[in-house]
């Protein structure tokens, strides 16, 4: 994903970076990696990633951020070929559950799920804040120099008395990207899902395979978009699916009878999220599939 200037990848499987080359992504251009637990499926695409970027003479350090129980996976990943390490790894275990990551921008919070080694949800949250009011500062008699002084001090000194800039602006809630990997069901899901503008949620199962969900600790359909309706989640893309399901649409369909602002992620589509205006955009290679409000 690419939000405010960060290239952020998550759970990097096998053959991910013949998927980046077939769309359009620069390797290279990645600065952190999230690693929700270590199950192949989600951690084996590491090693080439990690060597192409090396390849690439980056002089930026990359971070990876991962379960702290799976260190020893992680070191073999990493060492698993003979190749010339140049990069600057920043690594950074998950001791427990909490903020993991802070560029000031952006900051990525990791919730423990429940599954069958240790796993991590990822919260990635654009701080709000507010934003000036243009009628509220006209009638504060605010202008010009002043307002970039009352922007780095927080107050100022008027001929009315002393204006704060909260008195003068509009709240800016948070943004919120979440990821839910693996997990079965259950209350920990709530704070990553919370209000979130865009949640990519792993749906492993369809409700008439409750029983292979409650078994190998994931999600059905179902209860990822009964999650979602009740945490007011924006957008959902589901993800993760057993390979039994040979057409997505099926899939698409059943969460859209609980939460209808869902999409199943497909290899090669783009969802592109537009905050201001709240519309999620879903491109495919040489296919424009348009537009969801």
């Amino acid at each position: 994903m690419h939000w405010q200037g960060e290239n952020i990848l998550l759970d990097p499987g096998e053959g991910i970076q013949r998927q980046c080359v077939k769309g359009g992504l620069s390797v290279p251009a990645i600065r952190t990696i999230c690693i929700s637990h270590f199950h192949g499926d989600h951690c084996l695409g590491l090693p080439g990633i990690i060597q192409r970027i090396s390849l690439a003479k980056v002089t930026e350090p990359v971070t990876i951020i991962y379960p702290g129980e799976g260190e020893d996976f992680l070191k073999r990943l990493l060492t698993c070929s003979d190749f010339h390490q140049t990069l600057t790894l920043k690594l950074l275990p998950i001791p427990c559950e909490g903020i993991v990551f802070n560029t000031g921008k952006l900051r990525i919070e990791a919730v423990r799920l429940k599954h069958r080694i240790q796993t991590f949800g990822f919260r990635i949250v654009q701080p709000g804040g507010y934003r000036f009011d243009k009628e509220k500062l006209a009638v504060a008699g605010i202008k010009g120099k002043s307002v970039g002084i009352l922007q780095e001090k927080g107050e100022l000194q008027t001929e009315r008395g002393v204006i704060s800039r909260e008195s003068v602006s509009k709240p800016v809630p948070d943004r919120v990207f979440a990821y839910v990997a693996d997990t079965a069901p259950g209350n920990h899901v709530n704070h990553l899902m919370d209000h979130a503008d865009l949640l990519l949620c792993e749906t492993t199962f369809m409700e008439s395979e409750r029983n292979l969900a409650e078994a190998y600790d994931h999600l059905t359909t179902g209860t990822a978009a009964k999650a979602a309706l009740e945490n007011k989640v924006g957008f959902l893309i589901a993800t993760h699916f057993s390979e039994r399901y040979r057409d997505n649409r099926v899939i698409e369909k059943e969460l859209r009878e609980i939460f209808p602002r869902c999409y199943t992620a497909e290899d090669l589509t783009r969802f592109s999220l537009v905050l201001k205006t709240k519309t999620l955009h879903v491109e495919t290679i040489r296919k424009k599939n348009g537009q969801a409000t």
